[in-house]
């Protein structure tokens, strides 16, 4: 019966840790503008939110575009989309939330869990929902005793190491920023092309000092063509590039970076790559992404309905349309 509760304990106690440990990792959301990845759904930040008034200042142009065909650029992709925290940032953070922690508090925290684990343990046990028939008191105090005194000493001890905020290693910071943010970019399926700034460092009070310069991003895809990694057909597309996931930070916006982004890959499509057109999905209410695609020459159809959405286009979303510009 020990073993029994032991094995038991240790179970419960790794989904608590998991559930502390996810809730104690500092990674950042995604910024209000970019979003995860997706297949169907383009974001637009190149215009401030409704009603903000539109700077009459000249416009210097302090960035560069270029594709993205390292993975450490990939990477600095990966942080700006990570609210601008990259890899060590990610730890700095962590490790701050550990220093700034009372641990003895948190180990009387800890210890009361396990303790009322232990109690709900007890109860179960009292009432015959783990197997033991119920009704014996004795076996149901004894459950209660030596489980909550395992699990809140194992709680209480976590908790008083600070082992309970977790501190990730480079290597597994930098995974999870790849595997949350630009996976399609790593494996190579997807291309990118982002805006960077010199002077990382200073240039707007260090903001994109860890993402090495970069202010804004923007993903695209080939698709329904032999040359595609992705095999997944959409409708009755001819070969094309489908734009996704274009973002610019909001101290940069109203530049022409959003345009300019787009101009590279239309480039892109038109001299590297089999595409007869460039897609992309944008919600119907976005005046203003759709006026700014419209200028660089694209048109519209909407996918609201699924009976002529699907069999074109594969895809319906109530809400959204489709935009493209023949190559």
């Amino acid at each position: 019966i020990l073993l029994t509760m032991l094995v038991r304990s240790a179970v419960i106690l790794a989904a608590v840790l998991a559930v502390v440990s996810h809730e104690a990792t500092a990674f950042t959301a995604p910024t209000s503008a970019v979003g995860r990845s997706s297949s169907t759904a383009l974001f637009i930040a190149d215009v401030d939110a409704p009603g903000a008034k539109k700077s009459t200042a000249p416009i210097e142009k302090i960035w560069t575009v270029s594709k993205l065909d390292t993975d450490d650029a990939i990477m600095d992709v990966a942080a700006y989309r990570n609210n601008r925290v990259g890899p060590a940032g990610v730890i700095e953070k962590q490790q701050a939330k550990r220093d700034a922690q009372d641990n003895t508090g948190a180990a009387v925290r800890g210890g009361l869990t396990g303790l009322a684990l232990g109690v709900g343990y007890g109860v179960v046990t009292y009432t015959g929902s783990v197997g033991y028939g119920g009704g014996d008191l004795q076996e149901a105090l004894k459950n209660t005793g030596v489980l909550g005194g395992i699990m809140g000493s194992l709680l209480a001890w976590n908790s008083l190491s600070g082992r309970n905020v977790y501190v990730s290693t480079m290597e597994d910071a930098a995974n999870r920023l790849k595997v949350d943010f630009v996976e399609g970019l790593m494996a190579r399926q997807d291309v990118g092309f982002a805006a960077r700034i010199d002077n990382s460092d200073t240039a707007y009070g260090g903001r994109f000092r860890q993402t090495n310069g970069i202010v804004a991003a923007i993903d695209c895809q080939l698709r329904n063509c032999e040359e595609s990694k992705n095999v997944k057909t959409f409708g009755e597309l001819p070969p094309h590039i489908h734009i996704r996931n274009l973002a610019v930070d909001q101290k940069c916006r109203r530049m022409g970076i959003a345009r300019e982004l787009v101009e590279a890959v239309v480039d892109y499509a038109d001299k590297e790559t089999p595409a007869e057109l460039v897609t992309l999905v944008v919600d119907d209410t976005n005046t203003a992404a759709i006026n700014l695609y419209k200028s660089l020459g694209f048109d519209i159809e909407s996918i609201g309905n699924p009976s002529t959405a699907m069999p074109k286009y594969g895809q319906w979303t109530n809400g959204r349309s489709i935009m493209s510009k023949k190559l």
